[in-house]
């Protein structure tokens, strides 16, 4: 046999070699798949525009709270986020505060703002579907609070609307037999806090999740994105009521399967303090906690990174960003994403660090 002889064979048996291998590698991470939930950041606080004692302080702080998105750079913030993604490399995105905001021209007689300034989904869309490689698309997007007030800004009059949203993505680039959704279902709780504001009047806040099963290489799940009620401390409560109700609908909803059960997302409740009610409700429905099976002796705190400039971090005390799982799945890793980014360039990518967890389904 001569050398080239020699050469092709060797070269045509490593190229066996190496499709066995990824054959092998494919066929053995059939059970496994990870899961990224991430609060993106409205780029403001509601707190003082919910507190104007009247229009013309009104006019002022939804001025203020608009150009507090602005400074927060939207566009970079979501770069930041798409590549948390890229790197993690998620089969679903559970996503929180997905904000639409748009202005127009000031029309006291009716909406008037139209004119997109930043669709955190689309920019997240677009950043994730333009290098190549992986690729996203919505399962459900579930839309909430939508408000619109008229702001007085350095430049005059003008409308401001917000919208805020929940999403899940799922990757796209996978085949079907190896990664598919069905029976999906975006829900609104029926226990809604409502906010007595003395400009703007009682201000309703929907909240809700998105639930959908996943076939995996023929085993089933399924996944739920939720975010439950933040704003009870604008009211004083001493107990999380609207939480604790929003959260009880949730094992009763969608929680309530013979599957196995993925949660993901911003539950409001601190997961580091033994006595908080809706955590613990949540335990109590057989769910077991994805970061303390998988990292018992790290706190993991998500939240605040900041509390009144993205650009000043501050060391976070609280555990609300969580996955929870119950049944044949189990965490077998679990990290944080975006919690020490702040960088001179721009400010942190939200004010809540992301969780991203491999899992694996049992037989």
């Amino acid at each position: 046999m001569t050398f080239r002889m020699r050469l092709t064979s060797l070269c045509l048996t490593l190229a066996l070699l190496s499709l066995g291998a990824q054959h092998a590698q494919a066929q053995g991470s059939c059970d496994k798949l990870t899961v990224l939930t991430r609060n993106m950041y409205l780029g403001t606080d509601f707190a003082e525009v919910f507190g104007a004692g009247d229009e013309l302080t009104l006019l002022t702080e939804v001025a203020e709270a608009f150009a507090e998105v602005q400074a927060s750079d939207p566009r970079a913030r979501i770069k930041a986020i798409a590549h948390e993604i890229q790197t993690t490399r998620p089969d679903l995105v559970s996503l929180q505060e997905v904000a639409l905001w748009q202005t127009g021209p000031f029309d006291p007689s009716s909406p008037s703002a139209n004119t997109v300034a930043y669709d955190y989904l689309q920019l997240l869309l677009d950043e994730l579907n333009s290098n190549g490689g992986l690729h996203y698309e919505p399962v459900a997007v579930l839309t909430n609070l939508v408000a619109e007030a008229p702001a007085l800004g350095p430049e005059g009059f003008f409308d401001v609307r917000f919208t805020d949203r929940v999403a899940v993505l799922a990757r796209t680039d996978l085949k079907k037999k190896h990664f598919e959704v069905e029976n999906v279902v975006a829900q609104h709780f029926a226990t809604v806090l409502s906010v007595p504001t003395a400009a703007l009047g009682t201000i309703t806040i929907p909240r809700g999740y998105i639930a959908a099963d996943v076939e995996r290489c023929g085993q089933t799940f399924r996944f739920v994105n939720a975010h439950l009620e933040s704003f009870e401390e604008l009211l004083g409560l001493p107990f999380p009521y609207f939480r604790f109700a929003q959260a009880t609908e949730l094992l009763l909803g969608s929680g309530s399967t013979g599957l196995p059960l993925v949660l993901a997302g911003d539950f409001n409740a601190d997961a580091e303090n033994p006595t908080d009610p809706t955590y613990q409700l949540l335990l109590s429905g057989g769910l077991m906690d994805a970061w303390q099976s998988a990292r018992p002796d790290e706190p993991g705190y998500t939240w605040p990174l900041f509390s009144q400039s993205p650009f000043v971090y501050e060391s976070p005390s609280r555990r609300l960003d969580l996955v929870l799982t119950r049944g044949a799945v189990e965490a077998t890793k679990a990290d944080m994403v975006g919690e020490n980014d702040l960088t001179p360039r721009r400010p942190m990518t939200s004010d809540h660090a992301g969780v991203v967890v491999n899992l694996r389904l049992l037989p």
